[in-house]
């Protein structure tokens, strides 16, 4: 695995990582409604609240400051002095002295002496007159004040200094050094023995606590009192800890959930994200190896789950007006039909968590959805689009209506509340989809149904500039394109997505229509003027060319796909003939220059319209005169496709591929059925006949 390749996995690992957090963040971390969110420390309390009855309780606030005062008590335990660091500190200050004494002895310049004498004395302080009577003490007295230095060393050393008494020792030598020294030696000792004081008492950390983890322990629960009547909180007031503990001993405030709960709602959190994760990688890894796309798909989860989390903290009774279903239609857009059921299912099990409303809600979550994405199944007209939201918000109020009748009874305007909000959902979800759709194709290029009805449309500048320039590609678009429609319902594909990629796949040949024999009316074929090698080229430009006018009209990734594959690798037979005929041997022609770049067909769509293209092109030039001529034609086809590999890569069975064959030989039927021929009839000038 080389290094790119472990990057994108590790990206990958750290992306679904950073999901899961984020979505168990949201699922299992509590919810504070706007009515908890009133009584919080630090508030001031909305309202005045009495207490109902007396109570005793052990206050655990009050416990709590009593241990901690008690520990506060205990002052902090240092250790003795270390005998190892007094060792150390006089060993350097008798070196100091010895570098000192070899100085004084040696024959050296002046000069050469106090250079030195100044490099063995660097961090000690002294200053320079201080040196130079180090230099010129008398031996006597230089004695008397080695020897004063080590003693009171090793005195101070011996007693416990802590760290932030050593100013206080080193401003008290002064006082240590002996009387038989004049006040310039014992300035003198005094720089000497300072830089050496450094603390050999330090904090005994274990003991302390012990101490103070005993006092606190000595202190038993405090016990509270309050007496019925008695003002817990008055309005306004500012809360604190001991009062909102009171407050909760009452039940007059909600307490925190137990913590088991949020933590069961994070488990199934995260392994819903797993779940996500796995079947990415195994129902839909054209999307889990696009980055892009998969963060479109993470963001859309945590869209919907931040907004759900926050109507449920904003207006709780308002939920069941969530456009749950929006996910489902967007999700059916994006990943298609049955890999949205299964995130769709996941997604409402974390609605359902977020709710609080299990499993009413997360039963309307699912069906809402599931629905939904049944109908958008085939989505041809904005009206299936309406009836999806219709039927979100008919299922929404129903379970909503349901959920609330646990005594059997429910009351009429709770019920037609609870019904409206439901409807509410389904027509914020139309509308939310309706948005989601655009920003789905302009963001992550996801090709949408409702684009591909705009695609669709004669009047999409693109199809109306082909029809005006190169009419007969035009007519043969149109006819490819009602091939493959077909056969695309035959065998379970996207029948719009086949259409309208045929309806495009040959937008290149309006660059230069001549070039092309159906655009060519007055029988003139500048192909038998050129080269057989630029001809190939030639043709095999209007792939380019379409690419590039695909690009500049912002034609989605899955539309491009059919202009790129619709040739696969095949190649341009008729100049390589002729490449041949005028080389004289085979060997001299490169036969892949007269072939396409590709790629061959990558998914069933556009390989049905490869064949739809060969076969169409294969009977126009033909013109078979019975059924059993034109099945030959489109054998001849199929075959020439499957044993050149050109659906190869396409997920297409030897079943599905005979059912476009039997699409395609009805539709050609129905194309070239049998005319009545009209008499004419004497005496009259027919004007036009009817069909």
């Amino acid at each position: 695995m080389d290094f790119r390749r472990w990057i994108r996995v590790l990206g990958r690992i750290s992306g679904a990582l950073i999901f899961t957090v984020l979505i168990v963040a949201l699922v299992a971390w509590p919810v504070e409604t706007q009515a908890a969110q009133a009584w919080q420390v630090g508030q001031a309390a909305p309202q005045t609240l009495f207490a109902p009855y007396e109570l005793s309780y052990p206050s655990a606030i009050l416990t709590e400051r009593a241990r901690e005062e008690a520990a506060a008590r205990i002052a902090p335990i240092y250790t003795g002095p270390d005998p190892r660091i007094a060792r150390r500190q006089v060993e350097a200050l008798r070196q100091t002295l010895e570098a000192i004494r070899r100085i004084r002895e040696e024959e050296q310049p002046p000069e050469e002496r106090a250079r030195r004498l100044e490099e063995a004395l660097r961090g000690h302080g002294l200053s320079p007159t201080q040196r130079q009577r180090l230099l010129t003490l008398e031996a006597t007295r230089w004695e008397m004040i080695a020897g004063e230095a080590l003693a009171l060393l090793d005195q101070v050393m011996r007693e416990p200094i802590r760290e932030d008494e050593v100013a206080g020792v080193i401003r008290q030598l002064p006082r240590r050094i002996s009387a038989r020294l004049n006040e310039e030696e014992a300035e003198l000792v005094a720089a000497l023995v300072a830089p050496l004081i450094v603390p050999n008492s330090t904090l005994d950390v274990e003991a302390t606590e012990a101490a103070r983890r005993q006092a606190r322990e000595a202190i038993p629960p405090q016990i509270r009192r309050i007496r019925a009547g008695e003002a817990i909180v008055r309005q306004g007031d500012i809360l604190d800890a001991l009062t909102m503990e009171a407050l909760r001993q009452y039940g007059l405030i909600p307490s925190p959930a137990p913590w088991p709960l949020p933590l069961a709602r994070g488990i199934l959190a995260a392994l819903g994200a797993g779940g996500l994760w796995l079947t990415l990688g195994r129902v839909t890894p054209e999307i889990a190896e696009r980055p892009r796309r998969l963060l479109g798909l993470a963001g859309l989860f945590l869209l919907f789950l931040g907004g759900a989390r926050l109507l449920r903290a904003s207006a709780p009774d308002w939920i069941w007006a969530f456009p749950t279903a929006t996910l489902g239609m967007l999700l059916a857009a994006g990943v298609g039909t049955v890999p949205a059921m299964m995130f769709s299912a996941i997604g409402s099990i974390w609605f359902g968590l977020i709710a609080d409303r299990t499993p009413a809600f997360l039963i309307a979550s699912l069906l809402a959805n599931w629905t939904t994405i049944l109908i958008l199944h085939r989505l041809e007209r904005f009206q299936t689009l309406l009836a999806a939201g219709l039927s979100a918000g008919v299922i929404t109020g129903l379970i909503g209506i349901a959920a609330m009748a646990e005594d059997g009874i429910v009351p009429p305007l709770d019920a037609l509340r609870v019904g409206g909000m439901g409807l509410l959902a389904g027509a914020l979800s139309t509308t939310l989809a309706l948005l989601g759709f655009i920003i789905l194709g302009v963001l992550f290029d996801v090709t949408t149904p409702l684009h591909l009805l705009e695609l669709a449309r004669p009047t999409h500048p693109l199809l109306h500039q082909l029809m005006i320039r190169a009419p007969g590609t035009y007519h043969h678009t149109l006819m490819v394109a009602n091939l493959a429609e077909q056969a695309a319902l035959r065998i379970g594909a996207d029948p719009l997505l086949a259409r309208v990629g045929a309806l495009y796949h040959d937008i290149g040949k309006m660059v230069r229509p001549y070039l092309f024999v159906e655009n060519q009316v007055d029988g003139d074929n500048p192909h038998e003027r050129m080269d057989p090698h630029e001809s190939a080229r030639a043709i095999m430009r209007h792939v380019e060319d379409g690419l590039a006018l695909a690009r500049r009209h912002r034609l989605p990734r899955r539309i491009r796909a059919f202009i790129q594959e619709h040739h696969g690798t095949l190649c341009v037979t008729i100049p390589y003939h002729r490449a041949v005929q005028e080389a004289g041997d085979p060997e001299k022609v490169d036969r892949a220059a007269f072939c396409y770049r590709g790629p061959r067909p990558q998914s069933k769509e556009t390989a049905i319209v490869m064949l739809a293209d060969g076969c169409e092109a294969a009977v126009r030039a033909a013109r078979p005169k019975d059924p059993q001529e034109l099945a030959r034609i489109l054998d001849r086809v199929f075959q020439e496709r499957i044993q050149s590999g050109q659906l190869d890569d396409a997920p297409l069975t030897m079943q599905e591929l005979q059912g476009i064959r039997e699409a395609f030989l009805q539709v050609f039927q129905g194309m070239f059925h049998p005319r009545l021929i009209y008499p004419e009839v004497p005496g009259r000038r027919e004007e036009g006949s009817a069909s």
